[in-house]
């Protein structure tokens, strides 16, 4: 899972969309073994916010969406990085020194908010030997990021991308037993979807083709963006609404449904396994469960204990596609 994650990241590093900054050092093994991911983050839309490391997959995804003109790396010409449309990525004072910190500041365009994507895979400060630095590298959250001497070699200033889960495209989920299926849908998929698009909307298995989502479901919605597995984050889909546990029971056979998303509430925080391919509730070994089994268009997705080996807790996010 790391080796094509590190794949991925080695492409294009920042575009005009907005895009994590995940940290490349070999510390980023403690990340992953935590089950959290280490991105470059400020806390808040204000001038002299630090910029940090941070669990990007559990907080507001605006506090780590970056944005830069960069279209691959070596491009020798620099660009701001840009956050909240109006904050860009700043040397504090325009020091340059050993240890610098960085923070945000309203765009200016002024040199010290530009910076240089290097063939290396570091971010360097233009016109300076200087690049963004994991300080010490710790991976303690909340880390201030700074600048330091560039060197190839320092695995601190290496930096990759990943779209945010939010800004991903479409996907759907994908279970339950399509060898069961009348005709004329018999071997068609079937998909998690949410009944409607109300807050308290039922979490049902779906028909993911066009013309068989289902005749008792005419408002019914199969489309989510989702985190990487095996990160952590809501599951989301429009008008803002995350799959949910109602009111936080983690019994088994509780039903899920959506509601309006609301930052760090943890009802609506799932992390996504692969290798058993199960979504599991954060933290509390209970996994999405198609309930007794049954692939029906319209029975309820339900919460169960996590077992690697039960069907019935097989997911597949795939992304949104024709059928």
């Amino acid at each position: 899972m790391i080796s094509t994650t590190l794949v991925a990241l080695s492409a294009v590093v920042l575009s005009a969309s907005a895009r994590q900054i995940q940290s490349r050092s070999p510390n980023c093994m403690a990340f992953f073994n935590a089950g959290i991911q280490g991105c470059i983050s400020a806390g808040e839309n204000v001038d002299g916010e630090p910029v940090v490391i941070h669990d990007c997959n559990t907080e507001d995804l605006t506090l780590q969406d970056w944005t830069a003109t960069f279209a691959v790396r070596g491009n020798t010409s620099p660009s701001p990085i840009k956050i909240f449309g109006d904050k860009c990525l700043d040397v504090t004072g325009g020091v340059n020194a050993l240890g610098t910190k960085l923070q945000i500041w309203t765009c200016s365009g002024g040199p010290n908010q530009q910076w240089v994507n290097t063939l290396d895979g570091t971010f360097q400060w233009s016109g300076t030997d200087k690049c963004i630095d994991l300080s010490d590298g710790k991976i303690t959250d909340g880390n201030q990021l700074q600048l330091y001497t560039c060197s190839s070699t320092n695995t601190n200033q290496k930096w990759g991308s990943a779209p945010n889960p939010d800004n991903g495209g479409p996907q759907i989920i994908l279970g339950g037993n399509t060898t069961n299926q009348a005709e004329p849908i018999r071997g068609q998929p079937f998909c998690v979807g949410a009944a409607s698009n109300a807050d308290g909307a039922a979490v049902v298995l779906l028909g993911c083709g066009i013309s068989n989502a289902g005749p008792n479901f005419p408002n019914g919605n199969y489309n989510w963006t989702a985190p990487f597995a095996p990160l952590t984050g809501t599951i989301k889909t429009f008008d803002n609404k995350c799959l949910d546990v109602p009111n936080g029971n983690n019994a088994n056979g509780q039903k899920l449904q959506i509601w309006t998303c609301a930052d760090g509430n943890t009802n609506q925080q799932f992390t996504i396994h692969a290798n058993p391919n199960t979504i599991e509730w954060k933290g509390t070994g209970k996994c999405l469960d198609l309930t007794n089994g049954n692939s029906t268009i319209g029975n309820p997705i339900q919460l169960w204990d996590c077992n690697g080996a039960n069907i019935n807790q097989e997911w597949q996010l795939d992304t949104v596609q024709a059928f």
